[in-house]
């Protein structure tokens, strides 16, 4: 499913920069280096110039360069005089993340993922009520109205028109028949270049308003009584509402990153609350846009594998999910966890928090440091220095990573395992029955 050959041009490359995941990239590598480029967005461009031109450091002890196996070593006594390990961050792909949970249940650590908040504006929705979601073909070849919540995702998703939204080519659904309603707050005169062809609706709005919208919305579709002079965009939504009811298949979309508000989750609840009220008379679905930075991965690995998804913890024998006390920020403000264990092989910038406990990295070469842990080891990125899996944004399928380098850092899966391996051998007990 992968290439494990370097060759010196490759085509069809995997890009884990956003969740999109486009497969379509063309890279061209020449002695370890990139030096062609194409059908990536600028996204895509720095992702991988930030693996290509990153040299890779030695690990380190307290910014002391050491050996492979003296930090090894060192990480290993961390981890077995915690008794409450925080692991965060987990920028990895599916590998990484598996090796990260067989690591995390011989040390009963908490798990927590770098964008957890965003994306459990999303994963709370669907514990609570569950959702009507569709997948980017679907999007691409069959609907008719697309209602683009929030005014970012274009930023976040380069590529979302082209490869979703507007693409070239498509099934069922000619050009001419698809609309484009934007709502948030979205500034006309700055629209970007490759939405003209949709001739989309601007139905401008703060993000702060978009829960009373939602609610107005909902009230139009059920034909309920409602009061529609409120608000100067009041009027445009009961357009929109007799749109929404007479498409064949409309699809609401949202980046729940950029809904960073108090009780977003309502927010999020609203929009898949109104593709579940659609569906009552026509077609409609849900696409939450998100997975950057292996979130989407990462929660698949863990909801797989422990029952749960990510902000659970192993520390007593069987998994505890609670998505608002093992939240990474509050433990470590609290002071609740006695070692951390960050992961980021994705990105440079994507460094430490501050915190009082010891810190062990498995990081991106790129990674530069305020405050340097007890412990940095680097990192292959995926994509470029190891073979993997990566689940886009709609979850449908892991996609394969290729290898573009060789000779690159270990992968973090391949670091989780030299780490389990040294410490005590397992014993047939349960999962964190004997923390680290």
């Amino acid at each position: 499913m992968w290439n494990n050959e370097i060759e010196e041009t490759t085509s069809a490359i995997t890009c884990p920069g956003c969740g999109l995941s486009c497969d379509d990239l063309r890279i061209g590598v020449k002695d370890g280096r990139l030096f062609s480029f194409e059908h990536g967005c600028e996204t895509a461009r720095r992702f991988f110039d930030s693996a290509f031109t990153a040299k890779t450091p030695s690990p380190m002890i307290e910014g002391a360069a050491v050996s492979l196996e003296a930090a090894v070593s060192r990480a290993a006594e961390l981890l077995e005089n915690a008794r409450s390990p925080l692991f965060a961050g987990l920028t990895t792909d599916v590998n990484g993340m598996r090796g990260l949970l067989e690591l995390a249940d011989r040390c009963g650590a908490t798990l927590d993922h770098l964008n957890g908040d965003a994306m459990f504006r999303n994963l709370r929705v669907v514990q609570d009520n569950g959702w009507f979601t569709t997948t980017f073909t679907e999007v691409r070849n069959r609907a008719d109205l697309i209602l683009l919540v929030g005014s970012q995702s274009i930023e976040r998703f380069p590529r979302l028109v082209e490869r979703v939204l507007n693409p070239s080519q498509r099934l069922f659904t000619a050009g001419d028949e698809r609309r484009l309603v934007l709502l948030g707050p979205w500034n006309p005169d700055a629209l970007p270049d490759e939405l003209a062809p949709l001739n989309p609706t601007l139905i401008p709005m703060p993000l702060e308003s978009l829960m009373d919208a939602i609610g107005l919305l909902r009230g139009l579709v059920a034909d309920r009584p409602v009061a529609v002079a409120r608000e100067p965009w009041s009027e445009a939504l009961v357009a929109l509402a007799e749109q929404l009811k007479s498409a064949k298949y409309s699809v609401i979309a949202w980046s729940a990153a950029e809904l960073d508000l108090p009780h977003a989750e309502l927010t999020v609840q609203g929009l898949a609350a109104l593709a579940k009220d659609l569906n009552e008379t026509t077609r409609s679905a849900a696409l939450p846009l998100a997975g950057s930075l292996g979130d989407i991965t990462c929660n698949q690995v863990c909801t797989w594998q422990l029952g749960y998804p990510l902000r659970s913890r192993l520390q007593r024998g069987f998994p505890e999910h609670d998505p608002l006390l093992n939240r990474w920020q509050d433990l470590i403000a609290r002071g609740e966890n006695d070692m951390l264990l960050w992961v980021s092989a994705l990105s440079a910038q994507a460094t430490p928090p501050p915190s009082d406990a010891p810190t062990l990295v498995l990081g991106h070469g790129g990674m530069a440091f305020e405050r340097q842990p007890e412990v940095y080891i680097p990192v292959g990125v995926p994509g470029v220095d190891h073979p993997g899996h990566w689940y886009r944004s709609d979850s449908v399928c892991p996609l394969p990573l290729g290898r573009l380098r060789p000779d690159g850092p270990p992968s973090v899966s391949q670091i989780a395992q030299q780490l389990f391996d040294r410490l005590y051998p397992a014993k047939a007990t349960g999962a964190g029955s004997s923390p680290c």
